[in-house]
């Protein structure tokens, strides 16, 4: 299991979790739902797939190398942001985040 505690830590982290490549929750803390969590496991399983696809698929087509393997991504919006890597997520509030910091904390995890 990975340390959400330590996600968690990320200044302007709300809620983490930890997710199986099928989408099913394995663990999560912060400030969402149980219906949230498990709704935002499938998200990221479903987005981590669809990484892995555009890539290879990128990849393939123009013979330019550097996008595989898909490590994480990030889905942002005016306020919050989800930023992935691997199966463990983080949700932060755009005005307290560094994304750069974000990415380097969840892939210590």
């Amino acid at each position: 299991m990975a340390d959400l505690r330590k996600a968690m830590s990320i200044p302007g982290a709300f809620a983490a979790g930890e997710f199986s490549p099928t989408g099913e929750l394995l663990n999560y803390t912060g400030d969402i739902n149980i219906q949230a969590a498990k709704m935002a496991a499938q998200m990221c399983a479903a987005n981590m797939m669809m990484g892995r696809m555009q890539a290879s698929g990128w990849t393939s087509y123009t013979g330019k190398e550097g996008f595989e393997p898909v490590t994480g991504f990030a889905v942002s919006g005016p306020e919050n942001s989800a930023l992935i890597v691997g199966h463990v997520g983080v949700f932060v509030r755009n005005k307290n985040a560094d994304f750069d910091k974000t990415f380097e904390v969840l892939a210590s995890l």
